[in-house]
């Protein structure tokens, strides 16, 4: 957005506090821009940029944490999301093993040859040992983060030096790049998905203790991309380890966020945490974890934000139905209502979207044995 020099020297002749409440009504990419105008006008934008802030598990983006402490910045940031990567095997840095063991010739030879039938040019595929040399340095970098334990220490400085934070978030993404599809076939080989989650999980349940005993509170946690991989029902793996380090995760929160994140109510189904608000946007639930998990915390969530979500059944796992506050009421065991529209989404920062269920003293009292009315309001 461009500021003209008159439009710029009326903008600044506004009292700071009217200033930022027009920002507020502007996009993200406007009031970047709008910042660059002068040191004013960047001065005023400040609360607003930083606000909500990214960093990803890189050496990078460690040393980027490491100056945000160096920084005034640090005092407007109410939202703090780690970008979070799938954990390579540390056994193939040794290429005897990996090529014994991860990845042999002959499997990359079977891979390849799917791909060109699939529609890829004959040298297209990428080299065996491009794939080995790419894997193995971003492997080294992620073991010596691991082994020096460089995440932590460095987590457990800044959440605990950020006065006015929240809310935490955990995105998990891709270690390969998604465009480079060749390379991401061989992927799957390389990598232990559980083994991945739940150490940054516990990582950063581990930095948020020690923030919060540096007075830091924070009521919020988001979770993006985390859906585990499809297992048939002979080969899941033990995922006990992970459900506890998630609930760990949210021993102390209040308020949960999910984002095309369709494995953590499963996972939950049956724990009993503190919550008052669940939000959930496009995710994709199995009706009876859904139920199960609202069932075991219904006597403390007072809020539910839905937005695009569907809901499946383990007996007809291609059947998908958006999920409703019918559904909802019927899995609570409330009378039939309808929401309100929520007044923000939890997956868009500046758009209206979904859906808020207002739940109040639903719940059966034991002495009257009867349920009171539901009641839904905006937020």
């Amino acid at each position: 957005m461009r500021v003209d020099s008159p439009k710029t020297n009326r903008l600044e002749t506004l009292p700071t506090e009217i200033f930022r409440i027009i920002i507020n009504f502007l996009c993200p990419w406007d009031v970047k821009d709008l910042s660059r105008s002068s040191k004013r006008l960047r001065e005023a934008c400040l609360p607003s940029l930083f606000r909500r802030v990214k960093f990803q598990f890189s050496q990078a983006g460690f040393d980027g944490l490491k100056n945000l402490l160096k920084s005034d910045a640090r005092n407007h940031i109410v939202s703090f999301t780690y970008v979070v990567p799938e954990l390579l095997k540390a056994d193939l840095l040794d290429f005897d093993y990996f090529r014994s063991d991860i990845l042999t010739p002959d499997s990359y030879v079977e891979t390849a040859k799917e791909l060109y039938d699939a529609g890829d040019e004959a040298d297209g595929c990428t080299p065996y040992m491009v794939i080995y040399e790419t894997a193995h340095s971003i492997c080294n970098e992620q073991r010596n983060i691991v082994d020096n334990s460089t995440d932590l220490s460095v987590l457990s400085s800044t959440l605990g030096a950020l006065p006015r934070l929240t809310e935490v978030g955990l995105s998990f993404c891709e270690t390969i790049d998604p465009d480079n599809a060749q390379l991401l076939s061989f992927a799957s080989v390389m990598i232990s998905v559980e083994y991945s989650y739940e150490y940054h999980i516990r990582v950063i349940s581990d930095a948020l203790q020690s923030a919060r005993r540096s007075g830091v509170t924070i009521l919020t946690i988001s979770l993006s991309g985390f859906d585990l991989p499809y297992y048939h029902t002979w080969e899941v793996p033990g995922l006990s380890t992970l459900s506890e380090s998630l609930k760990k995760l949210l021993e102390f929160v209040q308020i949960l966020r999910l984002t095309y994140s369709n494995s953590p109510l499963e996972l939950l189904s049956h724990s009993a945490l503190n919550l008052h608000q669940l939000d959930m946007c496009h995710v994709v639930s199995k009706y009876n974890a859904l139920e199960d998990f609202l069932g075991t915390n219904k006597s403390t969530i007072r809020f539910i934000g839905f937005h695009d979500v569907e809901v499946t059944s383990s007996s007809q796992l291609g059947h998908l139905s958006k999920l409703t506050s019918g559904m909802l009421c019927e899995m609570l065991n409330v009378p039939q209502s309808t929401p309100c529209r929520a007044v923000d989404c939890g997956c868009l920062l500046f758009r209206k979207e979904g859906w808020r269920l207002l739940l109040n003293d639903i719940h059966v009292q034991p002495s009257a044995g009867t349920l009171t009315k539901s009641k839904f309001d905006k937020l």
